[in-house]
């Protein structure tokens, strides 16, 4: 109805405040008690779908590491780079391929970590160092999953309609000819673009970066 048409209101953006009240309002929408045990897995799936297409200034991590290992584990909630450097050194250290990678080593030309590959989930160092060295790497990082024991996360703080529509997107399959499907499909898209955009104006607005900083990976 005209109703369901229109962004979620202030009281229904009031009671989404953690993961059981997001289960109970996608319930509620759903209508369907067959569904109930759905819901959490439908939750999982708009957790993958945000980290496939978000990249919001929330997200961004700064993490350090001392290793002397030609390959260091990428953090586990790890999504793309942003940036890698040496700690005291002159500048960060540039991507390279890993053919690219093999080719430095094989020339020798350098003798300080100058560059970085990635590869099964860890970060490959080229050169390799020989002395410990202090890695910091910025990047951006999954949503913290919500969970029973995790049950808030700055995504359902800041955008509760974003886990609602995106977990009634993944139940339309269920739904079957339940017209209201292709609606909850544009507003998932249309407000994850529109917290995409404010994020990336925010990010270059001349205001300070502030980014979560953890002391290993």
């Amino acid at each position: 109805g005209a109703t369901i048409s229109n962004a979620l209101d202030d009281e229904l953006m009031a009671n989404i405040t953690n993961y059981a009240s997001l289960q109970s309002q996608i319930a509620a929408y759903l209508n369907r008690q067959d569904l109930t045990d759905q819901i959490p897995v439908f939750i999982q799936f708009v957790e993958a779908d945000v980290n496939t297409q978000l990249r919001a200034r929330e997200q961004i991590v700064r993490s350090r590491a001392t290793s002397s290992a030609e390959f260091v584990s990428l953090p586990n909630d790890w999504l793309e780079a942003i940036s890698f450097r040496i700690v005291g050194g002159m500048s960060p250290l540039r991507f390279v391929t890993l053919d690219q990678a093999n080719v430095i080593k094989d020339n020798s030309e350098y003798t300080d970590v100058s560059f970085y590959s990635l590869m099964d989930g860890a970060i490959e160092l080229v050169p390799a160092p020989a002395v410990d060295v202090e890695i910091e790497m910025v990047y951006y990082a999954s949503i913290p999953t919500l969970s029973t024991s995790n049950t808030t996360n700055w995504l359902l703080t800041k955008a509760p309609d974003i886990y609602l529509y995106g977990a009634l997107v993944h139940a339309s399959p269920f739904l079957m000819d339940d017209q209201r499907t292709a609606l909850f499909a544009g507003l998932f898209t249309s407000r994850l673009s529109a917290l995409q955009d404010a994020s990336t104006k925010g990010q270059h607005s001349g205001g300070p970066l502030l980014v979560r900083t953890r002391s290993h990976y």
